[in-house]
């Protein structure tokens, strides 16, 4: 599913779908329902130089991915190139051969020759590689593997200089490099006879065939005597020179930018750092001429390097690696392996043959067309993890378009009946698919770890890894950077990124340029530095499984997180050369719901099979009517809830349909779905045409998801569902222009041969297909989804409590706060006590017979998990805690660990008020096991006030987040009843229209991307929520108190319809809550 550039906002999606004409001049809708990370296929336009050239190759080059040593996207290193008129570019990124994938994407876009390589760091120098073809490459590539897996850790490669030495076999050139070079850096320490020494050693160890002397400019007032020496040592050893930059950065431009970058790499200011900078900044591509008046006292450098750019020069297409043999019982095949295993359970699922044809002859489709495809391991690999984890009681569940298929179905990926449903498997997969299969599996949040090392365990961890997400600048970060590299105290540069708007960048005429009072170098820079990568992250769950070393075509490296190596390429470069990637995507819901399960079985013994709930129960849809859905999955954001009580959801069907109509944007007014119309019977179904009732009799006439607009090729114009899938990927993301009008023509072809539609019908007809090709939402998606809607709604409906606990064990995750999760769980009944050092667990748990919620030691400030369960384990062993001494002399803890559990009350069992505990807890902190009693520095405290409620609710807050038995509003309730401020609890009885002021906890900030810039908050008292919407002015106005405020007051107009509230808000003002609160802004 993607979503770059489609479709239209809210209105205009509305308009397309209701069937109404376009307005004469239609916006372009300027924004997307969602951001995709998907990497359009590149295009670039540069204008040539005029006239004849001096040929000239760049064999030195940095890009933006040797992180903070390079200024330049490989692309727009590859786009100076060819303004320059260079026979060819080679990258040399340090350690690593991150940006070699879009390097090459744009060099064959362009008709660019492309060298690679890297500069490797060495233990006591730099080394410059140059791979000649690719086996050079793959030598290189497994190199710096070995180097990364043998640091151990992230970012601390270890080369073997003998093992490099013994690899090279003729297929690496070695270029003697820059100031940091064996060459270089002994000349500049030992003079000439140590760099004869050193440059001795490189012919000794590669050969003076593959070992060339580099000659750079770089603007210092020594270059033409360190270029006479080095070409002199050259000619001693009949090696060859070339010409070079080593260029950092693609054009002067970019001078100041890359000097700020090597500052912050050293953790300096620009002043600070330089001395180790270059004085001119001259590390920008060059042309030959330039390159040929600069080295004109050394003749044939220039040309030296055009011959072995070409020379060394390759075209990265990379046999990408395919799966490893799947292990298969003895007289099996792969296809026949997985022919037996869904046979078997088919049986289990669909029952006999005789029973369900249809299924068994959609079982065989399938079956044929994976073996056709080739694809039968894949399906067994996910099959393996999927069998690992129920083996391993961790709730798992395939996603997305898997679920169209009968055979994830009935080999148990799936849970989701596709024949049943209608699914359309060519969705998921045809014969003209370009690649392998995606199968995406959710596996519970806190036991995913186990499934990623089962799969390191079982192909291990040189053919398998995990793809890289590519940390890029934004705003916030950009602007501190960028501030401390000028100079700036850290205190200015958090104050100035704080103020960092999170749209429309920091670059001139942005809102964060007109409205902060950031200066402008540090703007200016920042807006430079938007987008280039910062450093390698984990992407959220893909991995890559190889039948050779995964090395051979990218290296890999240690992840920060323990026991994680990952490639140096993300999902996009993985795709564009054919690596297959798995998705195990940890989902915080799975983990809470097995929790609820757990908590409902130990302490109400009621044992839950999710698989055997009532899904036709009514009492849960009636809870979703009321949009009584915190904390319930997919549906507890602002705007489900508002969709909720409109669509008014009767059954299953209904939650399939609410999971995929809801996009970001404003729901309401002349925007609501023309689906709510329809199903609340405010207008009547109708069709285009009677053929498209069969594929849109369920919906009520409009298109919602992605199997609808194939099934609609299909019934109206007579495609093969094959055809169908090509018109939804040529609509989809990456719209094709010349696939799109072969298709078009086709379309219409089908429609006047099948049916006669021509004209205004059939316009409108493609129209609707093209404007929710990129907006539908996969059923298959939609259809997983829905059950884990109902199986949470049916925990908060009958298991209050242990819902909540669920949730607050399995955070961080959701929409919601602890504070906010606790505070609903009140408002529906349960009663929440306070971490307890002789009651509680590590993490929540339910009380009483499962009706009551206990907060868990982990979440106390200073204590964590891990001290929590030493609490713990001792209180088990040795039984409770008698006094607060006892508690430090058994269990060693921090005087600020010991501190917060006074603040947190978790002490309150020893017969001690909050202050007095608090006053003893420093000197007991001192407290030794061994140490006889009363050692320790000791305190008696005074007589101490007592905290009132309002402090007691701040030290709550403070110590561990959450208020268990109140709300910040609470204690102010009758100084804004006085102040005429509403409780949302009575909003639904004001008029709509009314103008009404509210007031309470900022818990989110939201901008969704088809909302047109308006802004949505989320208000909470402690009687429930109000949705405020902020017009753009009014955001404008406003923009320093709306962004940072924890609490407002809002004065607005009320608009209350069909169940659901919303103030349109007109004025803002500061509320003082007397205690800390976070939102979760801008998720």
């Amino acid at each position: 599913m993607g979503w770059d550039n489609g479709p239209p906002t809210w209105s205009e999606l509305e308009r397309v779908l209701s069937g109404r004409p376009a307005p004469e001049h239609p916006g372009d809708g300027n924004d997307a329902p969602a951001w995709s990370r998907t990497r359009p296929d590149y295009e670039g336009k540069v204008q040539l130089p005029h006239g004849p050239v001096v040929p000239y190759a760049e064999l030195h080059s940095h890009s933006a991915y040797s992180f903070l040593d390079g200024a330049s996207t490989p692309e727009e290193l590859v786009e100076e190139a060819v303004r320059l008129g260079l026979d060819a570019l080679a990258l040399t990124d340090h350690d690593g051969l991150y940006g070699v994938v879009r390097f090459a994407e744009a060099a064959r876009e362009l008709d660019v020759r492309t060298v690679f390589g890297a500069e490797l760091s060495l233990d006591d120098a730099h080394l410059l590689v140059l791979a000649r073809g690719g086996e050079g490459y793959r030598r290189l590539s497994r190199q710096i593997a070995a180097a990364h897996l043998a640091g151990g850790e992230k970012g601390n490669p270890r080369y073997d200089y003998d093992a490099l030495t013994e690899a090279a076999g003729g297929h690496w050139q070695i270029l003697t490099g820059c100031r940091r070079g064996h060459v270089r850096q002994a000349l500049g320490t030992d003079g000439p006879a140590a760099a004869d020494h050193a440059l001795r050693d490189l012919v000794d160890r590669f050969g003076t065939e593959r070992v060339t002397v580099e000659l750079t400019w770089p603007g210092l007032p020594d270059d033409h005597e360190r270029n006479t020496v080095l070409a002199e040592l050259a000619g001693r050893y009949g090696l060859s020179c070339v010409a070079s930059t080593a260029a950092h950065f693609a054009a002067p431009n970019r001078r100041r930018l890359a000097m700020a970058m090597a500052a912050i790499s050293g953790r300096q200011s620009l002043d600070a750092a330089a001395d180790r900078l270059p004085p001119v900044g001259g590390g920008h591509l060059r042309s030959g001429a330039e390159m040929a008046r600069l080295s004109e006292a050394f003749p044939g450098v220039v040309q030296a390097a055009a011959d072995l750019g070409r020379e060394c020069a390759f075209d990265l297409r990379l046999i990408a690696p395919k799966l490893p043999p799947f292990d298969v019982p003895d007289g099996h095949t792969e296809q026949t392996w997985l022919s037996e295993l869904t046979y078997d359970g088919a049986l289990r699922r669909y029952g006999p043959p005789e029973h369900y044809r249809e299924a068994y002859r959609q079982i065989e489709h399938e079956l044929a067309i994976i073996g056709q495809l080739g694809f039968p391991g894949y399906f067994l690999v996910v099959h393996d993890i999927v069998q690992f984890c129920k083996n391993n009681d961790i709730l798992c569940q395939g996603r997305g378009s898997a679920a169209n298929s009968a055979v994830c179905y009935a080999i148990g990926i799936t849970n989701v009946d596709p024949v049943g449903n209608g699914l359309l498997f060519e969705r998921f997969l045809s014969p003209e698919r370009d690649g392998p299969p995606d199968i995406d599996l959710d596996i519970e949040s806190d036991r995913r770890e186990e499934a990623i090392q089962h799969v390191y365990g079982k192909y291990g961890r040189t053919h398998a890894a995990q793809v890289a997400n590519v940390i890029t600048y934004r705003g916030k970060s950009a602007v501190r950077d960028m501030a401390r590299a000028l100079g700036y105290a850290q205190g200015q540069q958090d104050a100035w990124s704080k103020q960092v708007s999170r749209w429309g960048g920091v670059g001139p005429g942005s809102d964060t340029a007109t409205t902060t009072d950031i200066p402008e170098p540090v703007l200016r820079l920042a807006a430079q530095i938007e987008g280039l990568p910062r450093h390698l992250g984990i992407h959220s769950g893909g991995m890559v499984i190889c039948d050779r070393p995964v090395a051979d075509v990218v290296p890999i490296e240690w992840a920060r997180m323990a026991g994680r190596t990952v490639l140096q390429w993300d999902k996009d470069d993985c795709a564009a050369v054919g690596l297959v990637k798995f998705d195990l995507l940890g989902l915080g819901m799975l983990s809470a719901l097995h929790y609820m399960i757990d908590l409902v079985a130990e302490h109400e013994d009621i044992h839950v099979d999710l698989a055997q709930l009532d899904l036709s129960e009514d009492a849960v849809y009636e809870m979703l009517r009321r949009a009584d859905s915190v904390g319930v999955f997919q549906v507890e954001s602002r705007a489900q809830m508002a969709t909720l009580p409109r669509l008014k959801p009767r059954n299953f069907y209904d939650l399939v349909i609410e999971v995929a109509l809801i996009r970001p944007g404003p729901i309401q007014g002349g925007s609501v779905h023309p689906y709510i119309r329809r199903r609340n019977g405010l207008e009547p179904v109708v069709y285009d045409h009677p053929c498209l009732e069969k594929s849109l009799e369920r919906t009520l006439g409009i298109p919602l998801f992605q199997e609808q607009l194939m099934q609609m090729a299909v019934d109206v114009a007579g495609f093969t569902a094959a055809e169908a899938d090509q018109l939804r990927r040529a609509m989809g993301s990456k719209r094709s222009p010349e696939k799109m009008e072969r298709l078009r023509d086709r379309f219409y072809q089908g429609m006047r041969e099948l049916h006669g539609l021509t004209g205004d019908v059939a316009d409108r007809i493609y129209e609707k297909l093209y404007a929710f090709a990129n907006f539908g939402f996969p059923e298959s998606h939609s259809q997983s989804f829905a059950s884990l809607v109902f199986y949470s709604s049916w925990f908060k409906l009958h298991h209050p409590a242990a819902f909540c606990a669920g949730l607050l064990r399995a955070q961080p995750m959701g929409f919601y706060s602890p504070q906010s999760l606790v505070a609903d769980a009140r408002r529906h009944g349960v009663v929440v006590h306070r971490p307890d050092v002789n009651a509680s667990l590590a993490h929540a748990t339910v009380e009483n017979r499962g009706r009551e919620v206990r907060l868990g030691l982990g979440e106390v400030r200073h204590i964590g998990d891990d001290l929590a369960e030493r609490i713990i384990e001792e209180r088990q062993a040795h039984g409770p805690y008698l006094s607060l001494l006892d508690l430090t002399a058994r269990i060693e803890l921090s005087t600020p660990a010991a501190e917060a559990l006074a603040t947190a009350g978790a002490l309150a069992g020893f017969g001690t008020t909050r202050r007095e505990a608090l006053w003893a807890a420093g000197p007991a902190s001192t407290q030794r096991a061994g140490r006889l009693p009363g050692i320790g520095a000791s305190a008696s405290a005074p007589a101490l006030p007592g905290m009132s409620d309002v402090e007691l609710a701040a030290a709550d807050v403070w110590a561990t987040g959450v208020s268990p038995d109140s709300y910040p509003t609470q204690f102010l309730r009758d100084q804004l009843d006085a102040s005429g401020v509403i409780p949302a609890s009575r909003l639904l009885q004001i008029p709509d229209g009314t103008r009404v002021l509210v007031g309470g906890a900022v818990t989110h900030r939201q901008r969704p991307a088809t909302a047109a810039g308006v802004t949505f908050l989320n208000l909470e008292d402690e009687t429930g929520m109000v949705n405020v919407v902020c017009s753009v002015g009014l955001w404008a106005r406003y923009r320093t108190l709306a962004h940072t405020a924890p609490a407002l007051l809002v004065r607005g107009r009320i608009q209350n319809a069909e169940g659901v509230v919303t103030i349109l808000a007109d004025r803002l003002q500061r509320m003082d809550l007397r205690t800390s609160v976070k939102s979760r802004d801008f998720r």
